[in-house]
């Protein structure tokens, strides 16, 4: 099959939309298929991040709004992208365009509205606040009855979807390289002081200032551990300068280049998740788990979508910095419990490859085209 996926996120943007197409076009690929990505550009790019990525326009980076679901939302500024599609598409044929991200005026909804192909759409997102998906659908519904299956990376992720839309639709998860993403040999990764990890954006659905509130409520984790921050974003320079004031041990290492995310990851004895709300999967908690580092995570449903408390990660109360000190201090401390959770979370992870997604998404296109 020769297929098209669209998405204004995409690599070198760091997220977990841009590195599920990447890693669902690399394994669709090795399955034999033909696969293009079309999305935006990217300031200060030296050279393309993998083949058959056609770039139109600039990026137009949102401040993360509530309307926005308290993130940063990736667009692609070009006041000609209409009819370069109208063009792209009358000179390129393909069996099947993949969108990814909800139907709006974005680069994948007008890539839906004018494409001449079988469609199917991934929804990636879950809401906090405002349901977009319930506006969009007086605009959007036309366009909506062209996608041929809706699939989810989640339970919460359909529930924003549907029921505001009507039609088929499937629930595959995110995956994760287990090629790339694989233990260290041994069960703890560093002597002396913990390693407590955060990995997303610096902004106020991510959660960090509710970890960095358990690190200053807590001597013992001021003494016994150092919070190492592989990301940035809008609220840095706000973080830091609270960690200073309240002596948080924290290292800033700003965004970790993706090829060392599994090496950061190995480092960690205690990966951390501590997002408020408006996540739908959690690929990160993936990510860590199969790298061998035990995670703690929040008790949104998101998350729940991924880990069972007790069994391959734990889970504190939302927003309560007091409870997730209490859990990290608990998980240092019992090497019992902490070994216990490294060990279902490498199992955990092994039904989640990326070869055995793309083959769930391959049966998707498969069952489309039949129809067609």
């Amino acid at each position: 099959m020769k297929i098209l996926q669209v998405s204004d996120a995409y690599l070198p943007f760091p997220g977990g939309v841009g590195e599920h197409i990447y890693n669902l076009k690399k394994y669709l690929q090795r399955l034999g298929h033909s696969v293009y990505v079309l999305t935006t550009g990217y300031p200060g790019m030296q050279e393309e991040i993998d083949s058959n990525v056609i770039r139109r326009g600039e990026v137009f980076l949102t401040p993360p709004l509530k309307i926005f679901n308290n993130t940063q939302l990736t667009l692609t500024l070009d006041l000609k992208i209409c009819s370069f599609l109208k063009d792209f598409y009358r000179k390129n044929s393909f069996d099947i365009v993949h969108l990814h991200g909800p139907l709006a005026p974005n680069l994948p909804g007008l890539a839906l509205h004018y494409a001449p192909y079988p469609c199917v759409a991934t929804f990636h997102t879950a809401f906090i606040g405002t349901n977009w998906n319930k506006l969009a659908k007086i605009i959007y519904n036309k366009d909506a009855l062209k996608l041929k299956t809706f699939i989810f990376v989640s339970k919460t992720a359909k529930d924003a979807v549907i029921p505001p839309y009507r039609g088929k639709w499937i629930i595959i998860p995110n995956g994760v390289d287990l090629e790339v993403f694989y233990p260290a040999p041994s069960g703890r990764h560093v002597e002396g002081r913990v390693n407590i990890g955060f990995l997303s954006r610096h902004e106020p659905r991510k959660g960090l200032d509710v970890l960095l509130q358990a690190f200053s409520e807590n001597e013992v984790l001021k003494k016994n551990a150092s919070l190492i921050i592989g990301s940035s974003g809008p609220l840095t320079d706000y973080y830091k300068k609270f960690c200073k004031e309240k002596d948080i041990p924290a290292i800033f290492m700003g965004r970790i280049p993706r090829e060392k995310l599994p090496e950061f990851y190995r480092k960690l004895d205690v990966f951390v998740a501590p997002s408020t709300g408006g996540e739908s999967f959690g690929l990160i908690l993936l990510e860590a788990m199969a790298c061998g580092t035990p995670v703690l995570a929040s008790d949104i449903e998101g998350y729940r979508n991924v880990i069972t408390d007790g069994f391959n990660g734990l889970l504190f109360k939302n927003r309560d910095s007091k409870d997730l000190s209490e859990k990290l201090v608990e998980l240092i401390a019992d090497e019992k419990l902490y070994q216990r959770l490294r060990a279902s979370g490498l199992m955990y992870v092994e039904g989640f490859h990326w070869l055995e997604i793309a083959r769930r998404v391959e049966d998707v296109y498969k069952g489309v085209l039949e129809l067609c």
